[in-house]
């Protein structure tokens, strides 16, 4: 265990000495001796001692009192006095100062072991005490974050999903009463509102489940072989099903077509990543989804360290290469302001307008790359439209495990 150090403030030089010679026969480390409080600030800053031995009359601008103020509120370092004489308002002062002791010279070699170990060992309490009030505190900042995303969890959930309810609740009335018409064509119309609005709750429920999962630390990733092509083909009918402006998707695949991933985060990406593109886009254009194989040589908004990666591959090579999926769409396009913004809770360009939305879709993007060690990256014009490219840990199948999953 290291001795206590301590820095000697004391303008007489035989007394400073003389105190350090008895600091050091009891065991303690002297961080050095100084005759004025400007040094004394100095000195502190410089050899950050446990504990200040300071006189409070002091030669020069400065006394005792006011340097130790200074100290305190710069390095929370503890100071005892070292008095001998003092006017009554000196004393006064020091007492403001709330000093850890006072030891009055001329002094017995005790008095100063005893004035030392109190004031370190009460040094040594306040700091836990203000520790533990810190970390309580923190814990209770992160309750409220906690309640208050939950809160606007369930205000959002409420909004979202009164439209979609409402959407199936005049379809049905609608339903029945072409029941009594025969009307085909109507019939058919409110059969596609219904799958629409269903499939709207389905996504926002899925949104909420992932992101509960993913700030209770349940989420984890577990890559697994797919076949990326077909998995990519079945996400992009599964939502043309939904999509009511007739928007053209567009699969533009690679020579890749296997590869080891978790299909629970892809979908988190790239399913938010097409339904902004087809909610921001204006009906009949044109959205793409590009796969593609390279290794990352852009500058991402974000890239994390994966928190994990094919366990059975045992690789752990963080400069794998990448698979790349680019969405690509014809939409409003984002401001270059508000581009550092869009992975935020809840947050919505200002160019969006009427055009309904929860602020969650990208939010859930970030988090599943996170998982997934991905990287992204945004270019996007106002007017012109938005690309979206994620790159995501490359891990080759062998031959046989290839053909296993694309046959």
């Amino acid at each position: 265990m290291n001795p206590i150090k301590i820095l000697v403030v004391e303008d007489e030089v035989i007394v400073a000495e003389d105190i350090a010679g008895r600091l050091k026969k009891l065991g303690y480390a002297v961080a050095g001796t100084v005759s004025s409080g400007e040094e004394a600030i100095q000195k502190a800053v410089e050899t950050q001692p446990d504990l200040v031995l300071m006189d409070i009359v002091l030669k020069g601008e400065m006394d005792g009192v006011t340097a130790s103020e200074k100290i305190r509120n710069n390095t929370d370092i503890p100071t005892v006095f070292l008095t001998a004489y003092a006017d009554e308002k000196t004393l006064q002062r020091a007492k403001l100062t709330d000093p850890f002791g006072y030891i009055v010279k001329p002094f017995q070699q005790n008095d100063l072991r005893v004035a030392i170990e109190i004031a370190v060992h009460r040094h040594e309490i306040e700091t836990k005490m203000r520790k533990a009030m810190q970390a309580s505190e923190a814990s209770r900042e992160a309750t409220e974050e906690k309640a208050r995303r939950q809160n606007q969890y369930i205000s959002m959930a409420a909004h979202e999903l009164r439209n979609p309810l409402n959407t199936i609740l005049i379809s049905a009335e609608l339903l029945e009463l072409d029941r009594t018409r025969n009307g085909g064509e109507s019939k058919a119309k409110s059969l596609r509102l219904v799958h629409s609005a269903t499939q709207k709750m389905n996504q926002l429920i899925d949104d909420m489940l992932f992101m509960g999962r993913a700030e209770s630390g349940k989420l984890k990733c577990n890559p697994l072989p797919i076949n990326v092509v077909e998995y990519c083909q079945e996400l992009l009918a599964q939502l043309q099903l939904g999509n009511e402006e007739n928007h053209q998707l567009i699969l533009i695949p690679s020579d890749v077509t296997s590869a080891i991933l978790d299909q629970q985060l892809l979908y988190g990406i790239l399913s938010n990543l097409i339904v902004n593109a087809i909610k921001y886009s204006p009906n009949g254009s044109k959205i793409s989804l590009e796969l593609a194989y390279q290794h990352k040589d852009k500058q991402p908004i974000f890239s994390l360290p994966p928190e994990c990666v094919a366990e059975n591959s045992h690789q752990k090579n963080l400069n794998l290469p990448s698979i790349i999926f680019r969405v690509r769409d014809e939409g409003i396009g984002i401001p270059e302001t508000e581009l550092g913004k869009i992975f935020e809770m809840f947050y919505r360009c200002k160019n969006t307008g009427k055009i309904k939305g929860n602020g969650l879709g990208l939010t859930i993007v970030k988090k599943a790359l996170e998982l997934h060690g991905g990287s992204i990256w945004c270019e996007s014009k106002v007017g012109v439209g938005t690309t979206f490219t994620v790159a995501l840990p490359y891990l080759a199948l062998s031959c046989k495990a290839r053909q296993r999953v694309e046959s």
